[in-house]
C-alpha cells in the first residue's frame, strides 16, 4: 500500500516529467572565466529558499546519476560535494588504520576523476566550450586558495577543526555537512544552461534504457504489468535521519538472510524500474518539502492528501508550529474556509521513517480520510489544552503544543529523543490513539530534576503538563483531568499535588518570597510517590509558617490559605477521632501524573479577588524562584 500510494502520488503531481533531475540545495557557486581561472577571491554563497532547508543554499534542479552510489567512487554531474569537485577528504583527521586511510584516499580520488570525466564526456558529445573551461579549472586550480582545514580566526579552547570556505567578499565561512558546489562561467550558472540540461536528459534516458535492456522481465507488484524489474531501487531515499549521506533504500535484499527461493537482490519483491523510480522520487520530494514533513529528533514523518495539496500544508503547520491563535481559531471553527464536501472522500496518507545506516525503516503507515484526520487533530489540541502558569506566555519559534516541544519534555536535550516518542505523538494526533503510560516516567523524572535545580520557574514550560494531561486522559483510570484547577475533584493524588502547592505558597509568604530552597525543592519527590511519609511533617511545619505570617501582619492572607488547606484536608479521613488525616502510602505512575497536574494547576490558579473571608485583600500571585527549565 505504501509503495503504491507513493507511486500514484508521483504520477498525479507530475513529478516524473523530468526524472533526470533532482531538486537539491546548492550553497556554493564557483565563478570562473574562459581560461578556467577563478574570478575574484572566493566563492559565491547562495541564499536558501523559504521552502528549502536552512543554511544549505538555493534549490536547483540538479542532474542525478542513474548509477548506484553504494560502493563509492561515483559522482554526480555538474554539482556535487567538496570531495568530487576538489578531491578533498571531508574528515582529514579522522582516525583510521593505514589500510582504511589508503582505501578512503583511493575512493576519493576515483570520485573526483569520475566527476570531471563526466564533464569531459559531455564536452565531447555536446561540444560546449563552457565545459572545456571547467576542465582547465580542474587542471590549474589549487583548492587551498579557497578552502582550509582548521579552526576559526578567533580560535577558542577545545574548538574542533573543520573546513572553511573563502567567500567572494573575503570572509571565512564554515562548510556545512553535505554542502554542494557548482560552476558559473561568464556569469551563467551552468545548471541553468538549456543545452547542458538537454544533454543530460538524453544521457540519462540512454542509461535507463540500457538498464531496462539488461533487466529481467517480470510482473511488477505495484502495477501488475509485465515489465523490466529493477535489481536495485533507484534513486536512493535521502534526508532520513541516521542514513548515509548518499541515501538509503526503502526496499533492499543485500544479505543472504533476506533472500528467498534463490532470487537475487530486489527480485525477491519484484518492482518495475519505472515504478521503483516513481515511488522513490515521490518520497524524496515529500522529504524536501516543508509542507509535507515533520522532523523530530531522529524520526521523519511524511504526509500528504491524495487530491488536495493544501491539506498537507495545513497538517504540517498545525503539527510543526501550532501558534496559540491558530489553534484557538481551529478549535472554534475546524472547517472554516474548507469545502467539507470536497475534503470528505479525500484520502490522507502518512509514513513514519527512521534510519538504520543503508536502510530506511518504516515505523508506521497510515491510510485514512482527510476528514477523520482533521477531526482527530482537533481532539488532539483539546486534550493538550492546559492553563498557563505565565498569564501572558510569549510566542516562540517552537510553540509548546508542537510535537517537537512535547517530545522534548521527555528528555534533557533534544538530541536524546527516542525515535518511538514522536512516532507515538504523531499517531495520537492523527489517529487518536493513546500515548503509552510509560512515557509519564521520563516526563515526571525531568520535571522533578528541573524543579530541584531551578525551582518553580520550570512551571513556565507548559509542554510537559499538556503532555501529562494527554497521557492520563487517553489512558483513563480513575478521573478525567481538567485543563485548569477543578476544586470538585476528590482524587487523592490530585489533592495532594494541590496541597503541596498551597503549603509552598504559605511558606513563601512567611519568608517574604526570599526563600531560594523550600519544601518543594526538598520534598516534591517523596511527596509525589510516598505522601504518607511527608505530608504530616509539612503540616506541622505549616503551623510554624502560619504563626510567622501572623507575626508580620499577614493575618487575613494566612487565614485564607489556612481555609484552603482545610478544604483539601477534609477529603482525607483520619483513622479515628482526634487523629490527623491519613494520606495514601504510595502513588503509582498515573497517580504521580495526577499529583503533578494538581500541583501545577494550583500554582497557576489566579483568582481575581479573594473570597469574603480574606477581608478584601488579594491573594499573592505565584512567584518563580529560579531560572528557566
Amino acid at each position: 500500500m505504501l509503495l503504491r500510494a507513493l507511486h500514484d502520488l508521483a504520477h498525479a503531481r507530475g513529478w516524473l516529467d523530468d526524472t533526470a533531475f533532482d531538486r537539491k540545495p546548492v550553497r556554493w557557486i564557483i565563478p570562473i572565466d574562459s581560461s578556467g581561472t577563478l574570478i575574484g577571491v572566493g566563492l559565491i554563497e547562495t541564499t536558501g529558499d523559504a521552502d528549502g532547508p536552512k543554511n544549505r543554499g538555493k534549490l536547483f534542479d540538479v542532474p542525478r546519476t542513474s548509477r548506484a552510489k553504494d560502493a563509492g567512487g561515483i559522482a554526480e554531474f555538474l554539482a556535487d560535494g567538496m570531495t568530487s569537485v576538489f578531491g578533498l577528504d571531508a574528515e582529514p583527521d579522522k582516525v583510521l588504520s593505514p589500510k582504511q586511510r589508503s582505501e578512503r584516499d583511493r575512493n576519493n580520488k576515483i570520485k573526483t576523476e569520475d566527476f570531471f570525466k563526466q564533464i569531459e564526456h559531455a564536452h565531447e558529445a555536446a561540444h560546449l566550450p563552457e565545459l572545456k573551461f571547467l576542465l582547465e579549472f580542474h587542471r590549474l586550480f589549487m583548492p587551498s586558495k579557497i578552502l582550509r582545514w582548521g579552526t576559526s580566526s578567533e580560535s577558542k579552547q577545545g574548538e574542533k577543526n573543520k573546513w572553511w570556505v573563502k567567500t567572494a567578499n573575503g570572509a571565512d565561512v564554515p562548510l556545512g555537512n553535505g554542502d554542494m558546489f557548482t560552476f558559473q562561467v561568464a556569469g551563467q550558472i551552468l545548471l541553468l544552461e538549456d543545452r547542458l540540461r538537454d544533454y543530460w536528459r538524453s544521457n540519462f534516458a540512454r542509461e535507463m534504457t540500457e538498464k531496462s535492456g539488461e533487466a529481467v522481465s517480470g510482473i511488477c507488484l505495484l502495477t501488475g504489468d509485465q515489465t523490466p524489474i529493477a535489481s536495485t531501487h533507484l534513486p536512493k531515499i535521502k534526508g532520513v535521519p541516521d542514513t548515509q549521506s548518499f541515501g538509503a533504500s526503502l526496499v533492499s535484499f543485500d544479505k543472504a538472510s533476506f533472500v528467498s527461493y534463490g532470487f537475487d537482490q530486489s527480485h525477491n519483491a519484484p518492482v518495475g524500474i519505472d515504478a521503483s523510480r516513481a515511488y522513490a522520487v515521490a518520497l524524496n520530494r515529500l522529504i524536501t518539502d516543508q509542507n509535507s514533513k515533520l522532523l523530530v529528533g531522529r524520526t521523519m514523518v511524511c504526509f500528504w492528501a491524495k487530491q488536495q495539496v493544501e491539506s498537507g500544508s495545513f497538517f504540517a503547520r498545525m503539527l510543526n508550529k501550532p501558534d496559540s491563535r491558530s489553534v484557538r481559531d481551529f478549535l472554534k471553527a475546524p472547517w472554516q474556509g474548507v469545502n467539507r464536501g470536497l475534503v470528505g472522500p479525500d484520502r490522507f496518507y502518512s509514513v513514519t521513517l527512521s534510519g538504520n545506516s543503508g536502510r530506511v525503516v518504516v515505523r508506521h503507515w497510515l491510510d485514512t480520510t482527510v476528514e477523520r484526520a482533521r477531526e482527530q487533530l482537533r481532539q488532539w489540541f483539546l486534550d493538550l489544552e492546559i492553563v498557563s502558569f505565565n498569564p501572558e506566555p510569549e510566542e516562540t519559534d517552537t510553540p509548546p503544543h508542537s510535537i517537537f516541544k512535547l517530545a522534548c519534555a521527555t528528555v534533557r536535550e533534544a538530541k536524546d529523543i527516542r525515535a518511538d516518542v514522536p512516532a507515538q505523538l504523531y499517531r495520537a494526533a492523527i489517529e487518536g490513539t493513546p500515548v503509552s503510560v510509560m512515557l509519564l516516567k521520563p516526563v515526571l523524572h525531568r520535571f522533578q530534576a528541573d524543579l530541584m535545580k531551578y525551582g518553580t520557574g520550570v512551571l513556565n514550560n507548559i509542554s510537559r503538563f499538556a503532555l501529562i494531561r494527554l497521557i492520563l486522559n487517553r489512558n483513563p483510570k480513575e478521573v478525567v483531568m481538567p485543563s485548569k484547577i477543578d476544586e470538585s475533584i476528590t482524587d487523592e493524588a490530585y489533592l495532594c499535588g494541590r496541597l503541596l502547592a498551597v503549603l509552598q505558597n504559605l511558606q513563601d509568604m512567611a519568608h517574604n518570597y526570599n526563600l531560594k530552597t523550600g519544601i518543594v525543592e526538598r520534598y516534591y519527590g517523596a511527596a509525589s510517590s510516598s505522601p504518607a511519609s511527608v505530608f504530616p511533617v509539612l503540616l506541622r511545619l505549616a503551623r510554624h509558617h502560619m504563626k510567622k505570617c501572623e507575626s508580620i501582619g499577614k493575618i487575613a492572607m494566612a487565614k485564607g490559605i489556612e481555609k484552603r488547606i482545610g478544604q483539601i484536608l477534609v477529603h482525607f479521613r483520619p483513622a479515628g477521632s482526634g487523629l490527623p488525616p491519613e494520606f495514601p502510602r504510595v502513588f503509582d505512575l498515573q497517580a504521580q501524573g495526577r499529583f503533578a497536574l494538581g500541583f501545577y494547576q494550583q500554582k497557576a490558579y489566579r483568582p481575581e479577588r479573594q473570597s469574603d473571608e480574606m477581608a478584601g485583600e488579594e491573594l499573592p500571585e505565584p512567584v518563580s524562584e529560579g531560572g528557566e527549565s
